[in-house]
């Protein structure tokens, strides 16, 4: 059908009631007819081929047969036109109703303009070029806007694909708590009777206060490492770290230089694309997905948590470690450094915030201020700091109770004793991960010298009890005053370690400045710990904290009040020092607009 309407000329016919103009529309989708009655009313439709012209013709009729007895009625004026609020148009074969354009208030000019660019068209080369350009930029706006409703159509499958495996492991965990819960509910009776309690007047739902008079203990697995999808590993090596011929494939190892390819030997590059282009729809290849978002910003733990078995950490870890080529740099033991991610991943509890996730996160976005954000090359990073920063990130919350150092110096728990109510959950994570390094199946730092080790520790130390948010003030006015002098962090030792804390920090609160359906999700997981904090601190009589009240919401304020006297503020003296991070400070402030336009306070 199209083809027959691009053969149909422009045509002019005049009847005793008024001139008619029938031509192909400026966009090609249709008929344009125009009429200008004896009263000098204009009156103009365009009829699309697909769908109102289509119902014009009718089915019995074809394509050409319906074009050619317009042509052929207009080219004898035996066209006939009434005009009576609208133009009834009879044409051949055809009956048209063309609406009134009050907007022309000069008919018959309009149709004398339409006339006169049809003749230059025809007599005037350049008009035709000009008229041929002017096609050729709707047909690249046209393409260009298909390519970008293709590009949405994938996300948007995308995310429904998460969606749906989203929905798909909430209703096996809600099974699995489903029997959990039978079978706590059957101990509980079994409990109240032999210690003469009636069941029915306990409250079983009162939360149980843990016992902070002793350390909390580090929670490890059975197993050295995980279960891991190894051809998953596979691919996201290759992808950062391929192989350089194919013989590295089945090559015996031999000594320290080939400890990166203990477990998992990459393809070469040619071969990684062919797997690539190959993979099937499904759970790795939308997790590859998220790992080919290693340098940006948008790359989003919850895909990895839900499609790849609750490994979010480990996954993260691994693709860092390959993306930075720390296995190669530091002879570092394949087998090594999967048990120790596979131990960090453990450790995290299953808080609704300080979890594996959060700490995959930071791990993620830590390197991404390294590397993307330019602090490795604006402050002369070694790669010992890199590797320092990248750990720190993902071991910065290890063993986080959920429950914050607040709480732990108001009950004067064991570790707020332990470490004199200083930083007391950063000194915590950080002792349980250097003892944890003290058994050589963990120990991650195994392939540095006595000075590498001494460095990267203290690198640590001071980027995990930088994160306190109790020496915020401390440490930012700090930063404000350094870079206020100039920009040359590079020159100690000391302003690196500064700038590292910064970054560290900004990692820490980094989904505030995410976009705004990641900072959501981050957003509710962190106000739902806090309602799990005001409990607890509810059911022992102690007053509940600001913003942990779950009688009293006000997540729009506390996070308003925080992106203004903390986030922003930061973000924007970050960006001073590092201009390619300043994306962050736009995306907090939508964030922020969105409490705005979405109060719930109550």
């Amino acid at each position: 059908m199209q083809k027959e309407l691009f053969e149909v000329p422009v045509l002019y016919c005049n009847t005793d009631k008024a001139t008619l103009r029938c031509a192909v529309a400026e966009d090609a989708t249709g008929l344009e007819l125009v009429v200008v009655d004896k009263n000098n009313s204009f009156y103009r439709t365009t009829f699309d081929v697909n769908s109102s012209l289509k119902k014009i013709k009718g089915d019995e009729k074809e394509w050409k047969a319906f074009y050619d007895s317009i042509i052929e009625s207009c080219n004898s004026n035996d066209a006939k036109v009434v005009c009576n609020g609208n133009a009834e148009v009879t044409i051949g074969l055809a009956q048209f109703t063309v609406t009134k354009d009050a907007s022309v208030k000069d008919g018959a000019y309009q149709m004398a303009q339409l006339l006169f660019d049809s003749i230059n068209l025809r007599t005037d080369s350049k008009a035709a070029t000009r008229f041929t350009e002017g096609l050729q930029k709707q047909e690249a706006e046209l393409l260009r806007q298909v390519t970008a409703m293709e590009q949405e159509k994938r996300s948007l499958a995308d995310m429904i694909s998460f969606q749906e495996a989203d929905e798909k492991a909430n209703m096996e965990e809600y099974s699995t708590l489903q029997a959990q819960l039978s079978e706590i509910t059957e101990r509980w009776k079994v409990f109240c009777a032999e210690n003469g309690k009636d069941p029915e007047a306990e409250d079983p739902d009162a939360p149980i206060e843990p016992d902070f008079s002793k350390p909390i203990g580090r929670r490890g697995t059975a197993q050295d490492c995980r279960k891991h999808d190894e051809e998953l590993l596979r691919l996201a090596k290759s992808k950062f770290c391929p192989a350089e011929n194919e013989t590295v494939q089945t090559k015996a190892l031999e000594g320290d230089n080939d400890n990166w390819l203990r477990v998992i030997r990459p393809y070469t590059k040619s071969q990684y694309d062919e797997h690539i282009k190959a993979l099937p729809e499904g759970a790795r290849a939308q997790c590859m997905k998220v790992i080919d978002k290693m340098d940006q910003w948008d790359y989003d733990v919850w895909v990895l948590q839900d499609l790849a078995d609750k490994g979010s950490l480990f996954y993260t870890a691994y693709s860092v470690f390959c993306y930075w080529d720390f296995f190669r740099r530091f002879k570092i033991d394949e087998q090594i450094a999967m048990n120790f991610f596979t131990q960090v991943e453990a450790g995290y509890h299953a808080c609704p915030y300080h979890n594996s996730m959060h700490g995959a996160d930071v791990c993620h976005v830590a390197q991404y201020i390294l590397q993307k954000g330019g602090l490795k090359e604006k402050a002369e990073l070694t790669d010992e700091d890199c590797f320092a920063t990248v750990v720190a990130g993902m071991i910065h919350d290890y063993d986080h109770p959920g429950l914050n150092n607040n709480f732990h110096v108001k009950i004067q728990s064991y570790l707020a004793t332990l470490y004199n109510d200083r930083a007391i959950l950063e000194n915590h994570h950080l002792a349980e991960i250097f003892d944890l390094c003290k058994d050589p199946r963990f120990d991650i730092f195994h392939g540095f010298s006595d000075e590498q080790r001494r460095d990267v520790r203290e690198t640590m130390i001071e980027m995990v009890t930088g994160t306190d948010m109790g020496l915020h003030a401390k440490i930012f006015g700090a930063w404000k005053r350094r870079i206020k002098q100039d920009h040359d962090l590079h020159k100690k030792k000391e302003t690196q370690r500064q700038a590292l804390v910064m970054a560290i920090k900004m990692a820490d609160i980094s989904n505030c400045g995410r976009p705004t359906f990641l900072y959501l999700r981050w957003g509710m997981k962190l106000i739902e710990e806090f309602f799990m904090q005001g409990d607890n601190e509810r059911h022992r009589g102690d007053p509940v904290s600001p913003f942990m009240d779950r009688a009293a919401p006000s997540m729009s304020k506390s996070q308003i009040a925080f992106m203004n006297f903390v986030v922003v503020p930061m973000y924007e003296s970050i960006a001073e020092y590092l201009p390619d991070m300043h994306f962050s400070v736009d995306h907090a402030e939508e964030n922020k607009q969105y409490w705005n336009d979405n109060d719930d306070s109550v």
